[in-house]
């Protein structure tokens, strides 16, 4: 195939369709790709010169030339900053998938071998996370001892198209075409409260909720909206209490000190309901169920190493979703 049928529109056409410009990628150093990437990624010419081991005038020359072949403005540079133009955040968008595609190439061809070793990047929730750390992690170094693993916590979707990232463990919808989604089961949230606290409340419906204090799970302020089923019985009430925090982990711990009531996901609790150290309030009642997913970019799973731990977590998850 000609570079003329590769690159049929001229550069005038370009601007506004990022996926001209991938065509025209094959007169383009695959350096100069990866450095303007780093620089997107790190926010100015230094900090990726740091990283890539560069000087500042190669980088910076990488990114001009970006800059000259689209015919187009990719950064604004000010004083002492860097930040992207929209086209430049468009392209750097389809550049994180190109190297992704290059690095699995490379993973393909290296990693055609009886051990599997490497390191596995993997994104999940704090809490999710940390039940996986402890359950699934164990039985992947058990069968595959010579990998290295990396968890990235974070309550936002990682950016699937990251090279650096593998695969991730996603709870609730995936609304990326881009990506594989594989449904490992679900779960729900539970209402639960200290004994000391439960035995003061009289709580029957969700409804009853109003006017007690609720541990909301939220970083701007107290107070949200919680959503229950029971059966074919829905119901939403408007939730107030003194404390709000980002984090499911500190909820539980301030519900265990009676601080007030929490809705927490029930994987988090089995040893707290059953020890006594909390108890279920409204025990018919429930969150929605929540779906869990392993999400990954099409073809990663031919990579040694990363097809071993997916195979690793579709046997493992759905049991401890549903144990």
């Amino acid at each position: 195939m000609t570079k003329q049928e590769l690159n049929p529109l001229h550069k005038s056409e370009q601007i506004g369709n990022i996926e001209p410009m991938v065509a025209d990628f094959g007169t383009l150093s695959l350096s100069a790709l990866h450095s303007f990437h780093t620089v997107a990624r790190l926010g100015g010419i230094s900090a990726a010169a740091d990283h890539l081991g560069m000087a500042k005038s190669g980088v910076s020359r990488h990114v001009s030339q970006l800059e000259d072949h689209f015919g187009v403005r990719l950064v604004e540079r000010g004083a002492r900053s860097l930040r992207l133009t929209p086209v430049g955040r468009r392209l750097d968008d389809r550049i994180r998938s190109i190297l992704a595609e290059i690095g699995l190439l490379e993973e393909t061809v290296r990693e055609e071998r009886v051990t599997v070793s490497g390191q596995v990047t993997i994104a999940a929730t704090p809490e999710f996370g940390s039940l996986v750390a402890t359950r699934l992690f164990p039985e992947i170094r058990r069968r595959h001892p010579e990998l290295n693993i990396v968890m990235r916590v974070d309550y936002g979707f990682e950016d699937m198209q990251d090279p650096d990232t593998d695969f991730a463990i996603r709870v609730g919808s995936i609304d990326d075409d881009r990506l594989v989604a594989r449904r490992m089961g679900s779960f729900a949230r539970w209402l639960v409260a200290a004994p000391s606290l439960a035995e003061t409340l009289t709580l029957e419906r969700p409804a009853d909720l109003a006017g007690s204090p609720c541990l909301t799970f939220r970083g701007d302020r107290p107070g949200a909206t919680w959503r229950f089923v029971s059966g074919d019985l829905q119901a939403a009430v408007e939730v107030n209490g003194p404390i709000a925090v980002r984090s499911f982990g500190i909820l539980r711990e301030l519900a265990r000190s009676g601080q007030g009531l929490a809705f927490i996901p029930s994987f988090m609790l089995g040893d707290d309901v059953q020890s006594g150290k909390l108890v279920r309030c409204l025990p018919d009642w429930t969150s929605p169920e929540a779906p869990v997913f392993l999400a990954f970019r099409p073809g990663i799973r031919k990579v040694a190493r990363v097809g071993a731990v997916l195979d690793v977590a579709e046997e493992v998850l759905p049991e401890l979703l549903d144990p």
